[in-house]
């Protein structure tokens, strides 16, 4: 567990780091993580189960339950949906095509549960220095489904269950975090259902979906309690990403209610951590979760991702990590919240409420959703995901090393002592269109610097400032292999 800590680099150098990667698309299930698993067939309809080659739902191919998918007999499944006919694009759709055939849907949902993350994968996770794991659950995990929603709960909380046992035999520590709620808190696809309209609104201005996640709350971390987790449960997410718009006091409100609820539930030394809704300078008023005793063992959690940023996808190597040790907007800056004196003179580290940042990765110029339907297309047409055998130029994964240096030097954030460390998103993904979120190729391929350091030794100590790893980062003449911009550049990515 990190420490809290006060703004004296004394106290800094005794914490312990919090270093850790998501299981992202394992619980929570994401196209661009895992595309084969949304590239169903009618033969999927029928309940003639298949696979792709390569797919990480898959059984073992030495199984018996293993087949893989034949084109020529099956053929996609495609339905409507906000962007027109084709593959499901979220959970939400996912389930609903198996509408007809929901035992079916079980079980392609329980596959896909049981073998996208194996043991091996935390085993590889503990060797290179990883302490903490944070684990995206959905909201219908213990089967609160409201009448005419088409959720799938599966046996997911019986395969959460055999991940905390690994976790607790390789002494990991595990942080759940609640990613989606009923309305959806921004209508992402990570929420579970993907709306044309980014808003928090379809969950905020329901007093209904808010209570109803306040339960849910209370039914997870019960549960966590229930099934004697807290020995390896040392942390919880109360609610991932509600957009920017969610009305400041509406959010504030549910943030009270659902602390007092986790914290009651799960006691005093369990770490709580709230999004910043994109908007982590609203919180430094001087006067938010400061209390030093009554908001111990909290964070306020920002996403930084340079990707979704179209200003900076295609700006040159450098320019990537300068925008990291010297942000151009408060948002993406960590130091950016929170102070006892804010928001005129930030000098003084709240010493309640601390910050860390527990999603960010190596992905810089390519917007995962817009070449995301060429990926499917590839699937439809070849039964291949385009890319999939995408190999990374040397000179990238060069710059990709400075790159999650730079990051992880940044929301250290040791100087200003306000930050505990961060969570990689994310553990793996299925092929290379995607590579540079895949926390494991990077471990192969080198460009995630291992083994991580010590937890009591920080990333700048290891690795140099972050003004260090700037000046060891090459602007090339031509960039074209290190920077290559999707969508803008008028021609096929890779």
């Amino acid at each position: 567990m990190a420490t809290s800590s006060l703004s004296s680099d004394n106290i800094a150098e005794k914490k312990n780091w919090i270093r850790g990667v998501n299981l992202g698309g394992w619980l929570i299930m994401e196209r661009y993580i895992t595309p084969y698993q949304f590239a169903i067939t009618n033969c999927h309809l029928r309940g003639n189960l298949c696979w792709y080659q390569g797919q990480l739902s898959a059984p073992p191919s030495n199984s018996t339950d293993y087949k893989e998918c034949d084109l020529h007999q099956c053929h996609p499944a495609y339905f409507d949906s906000i962007f027109g006919k084709g593959y499901p694009l979220d959970e939400w759709s996912l389930a609903r095509s198996f509408h007809r055939h929901r035992d079916t849907g079980i079980r392609w949902f329980n596959y896909h549960f049981d073998n996208f993350l194996q043991r091996q994968d935390l085993e590889l996770m503990k060797n290179v220095g990883v302490t903490h794991l944070r684990v995206p659950l959905p909201h219908w995990i213990l089967g609160n489904i409201d009448k005419g929603e088409e959720w799938i709960s599966g046996d997911r909380w019986k395969y959460f269950l055999r991940m905390c046992q690994w976790a607790r035999e390789l002494k990991l520590e595990v942080w759940p975090s609640l990613h989606t709620a009923p309305g959806s808190q921004n209508g992402f696809d990570n929420s579970g259902k993907e709306e044309i309209i980014y808003t928090c609104n379809r969950w905020a201005d329901s007093s209904y979906n808010v209570q109803r996640t306040l339960n849910i709350l209370h039914e997870i971390t019960n549960q966590f309690v229930r099934d004697e987790l807290m020995d390896v449960v040392t942390g919880f997410g109360i609610l991932n990403e509600p957009y920017f718009d969610c009305h400041n006091n509406i959010y504030r409100d549910f943030l009270d209610d659902a602390y007092k609820i986790t914290r009651r539930n799960l006691g005093s030394d369990t770490n709580i951590f709230v999004s910043d809704k994109f908007a982590a300078t609203t919180f430094n008023d001087g006067t938010w979760w400061l209390n030093a005793t009554h908001y111990a063992n909290t964070y306020l959690d920002t996403h930084f991702y340079q990707v979704f940023d179209p200003k900076l996808r295609g700006i040159g190597p450098q320019d990537h990590i300068m925008e990291l040790c010297q942000p151009d907007f408060p948002e993406k800056d960590i130091n950016s919240c929170c102070y006892e004196d804010g928001p005129i003179n930030n000098t003084i580290p709240s010493k309640g409420v601390r910050r860390i940042s527990t999603e960010w990765s190596a992905a810089y110029d390519c917007m995962p959703g817009d070449f995301l339907p060429n990926v499917m297309e590839g699937i439809a047409t070849h039964g291949v995901a385009s890319n999939f055998y995408r190999t990374i130029s040397n000179e990238r994964k060069m710059f990709l090393r400075n790159y999650v240096m730079a990051q992880m030097i940044s929301f250290e954030s040791k100087k200003n002592s306000l930050s505990d460390g961060w969570f990689y998103w994310t553990i793996k993904m299925e092929g290379g269109a995607y590579g540079e979120w895949d926390f494991s190729r990077g471990i192969r391929e080198g460009w995630i610097p291992t083994p991580l350091p010590e937890p009591h030794i920080s990333s700048e100590e290891m690795y140099g400032t972050c003004m260090d790893v700037y000046n060891q980062t090459t602007n090339t003449t031509n960039n074209s292999d290190v920077v290559r911009v999707f969508p803008g550049s008028g021609e096929e990515y890779w």
